[in-house]
């Protein structure tokens, strides 16, 4: 089963990664990403991977001025790609948080994404309203869940017996 959950910002789509991963990682090996954010007195400076086998955390963007721009945030490319390649990608589930524009600034990444793709036991966070050629594609091909504060646990739940019965 290939799964996408998007919704707004805040809805908990990280949040419902984490417990799909806890619920589930006893049961499969289980490989992939979140992104969290990263914070300073209460205010979003940036944001951060985490690889969900390892633990291994980088940065992906931070407030200010640089060459790859995505809204006030400077996306580290870089420390993405070097990221990347330390990720195991070879889990019974793969779990990618995000796929959203500033993932998408590596080429690395959507090379990555357009090789998995096709691939079951997939879930996948998607950008809420961003528009590009590969998350269409998500959009199109995969289950897909709108969550936001009313529903998010009930599709948590429905996820997670979806896997235990795959």
């Amino acid at each position: 089963m290939r799964i996408a959950v998007t919704g707004r910002p805040g809805t908990g789509k990280t949040t419902l990664c984490i417990k799909v991963y806890e619920a589930l990682k006893s049961r499969m090996k289980i490989s992939g990403f979140i992104t969290v954010e990263e914070r300073e007195k209460g205010v979003r400076v940036g944001f951060k991977l985490i690889d969900l086998v390892s633990n291994l955390s980088a940065q992906l963007a931070r407030v200010g001025g640089g060459k790859i721009m995505v809204g006030k945030y400077e996306v580290l490319v870089e420390n993405f790609d070097i990221f990347l390649d330390k990720l195991d990608l070879d889990g019974e589930l793969l779990i990618l948080d995000e796929v959203g524009p500033m993932e998408l600034k590596s080429k690395k990444f959507v090379s990555i994404v357009q090789d998995l793709i096709e691939r079951e036991n997939l879930l996948f966070t998607v950008h809420y309203r961003f528009n590009h050629p590969l998350i269409e594609r998500i959009r199109r091909d995969f289950k897909v869940y709108v969550i936001d504060e009313r529903n998010r646990n009930t599709v948590l739940n429905e996820i997670v017996r979806i896997y235990v019965r795959d």
